[in-house]
């Protein structure tokens, strides 16, 4: 498969097809792919899979054999929008302690997610609150001068996106415009393409079968129409971009 000849984009997938760690991922997925979403995650549930010097060193060799670029999935067990300004700190401190680990990979681009406090299209029970505080956590990492804010791709999550959007365009950050989140709550896509793709760095694509239904699928589940109508309009938005088939399991990437 040589996916970057048959598309305007580079097309990836996750870390996780295989059940195994990262690098027997990356060197399965190196001759099919174009771009690796590396998910990684530091958590008391489920421990750490950073990668240490090594693993970097040979994830680096083995984009070199296969003409590969990363994405990194930031760690989602942080809390950003914390009125705790210790959790504050640690989920600023986690994302630059992955951009420095990762650094000699040259992502293409860090996703990002500004954490809900709870699930749902009202992400806190204090709306203003918690976006005051997305904000000085977003300008205290952003003034380490630790990441570009261009790389900095903010993903569309379960709440409404335009709540977060005035902080994206404060800072100069780009977007991952994770198209199956907004099928599965329902929303305006097409208000969302229109707005967002142009800032769009990163795409997840995956199956859903249907609004409220299970997401990170095979496409086959979804509806075909706003498959279509997703796929026109991203090859009609000029820029560079990956396009991550975000799921699972071997199954579902074929």
């Amino acid at each position: 498969m040589d996916p970057g000849k048959r598309w305007p984009w580079r097309l990836g997938t996750t870390s996780y097809i295989l059940p195994d760690d990262i690098l027997p991922n990356v060197r399965f997925l190196g001759p099919r792919v174009d771009d690796i979403e590396l998910v990684l995650f530091e958590s008391g549930d489920y421990g750490s899979n950073l990668p240490g010097p090594a693993v970097v060193a040979d994830l680096k060799g083995l984009a070199a054999e296969h003409d590969l670029t990363y994405t990194v999935h930031l760690p989602t067990d942080l809390r950003p929008g914390s009125a705790q300004a210790h959790e504050r700190t640690r989920a600023t401190d986690t994302w630059s302690r992955v951009v420095e680990l990762t650094a000699p990979l040259n992502p293409f681009g860090y996703v990002l997610h500004l954490e809900a406090e709870r699930h749902g299209p009202v992400p806190s029970k204090d709306v203003p609150t918690w976006l005051g505080n997305l904000e000085r956590s977003l300008e205290a990492w952003l003034g380490t001068g630790a990441v570009r804010p261009q790389q900095v791709c903010v993903e569309t999550l379960g709440y409404p996106f335009e709540l977060v959007w005035p902080l994206v365009q404060r800072f100069g950050l780009a977007v991952t415009l994770d198209i199956g989140h907004l099928w599965m709550m329902g929303y305006d896509t097409e208000a969302a393409m229109r707005t967002l793709l142009p800032h769009t760095r990163i795409v997840h694509l995956h199956g859903v079968s249907g609004v409220g239904g299970q997401d990170h699928q095979g496409l086959e589940v979804t509806d075909p129409a706003l498959l279509e109508a997703f796929l026109k309009a991203l090859s009609e938005q000029p820029g560079e971009r990956v396009v991550t088939l975000e799921v699972f399991s071997r199954p579902h990437l074929e």
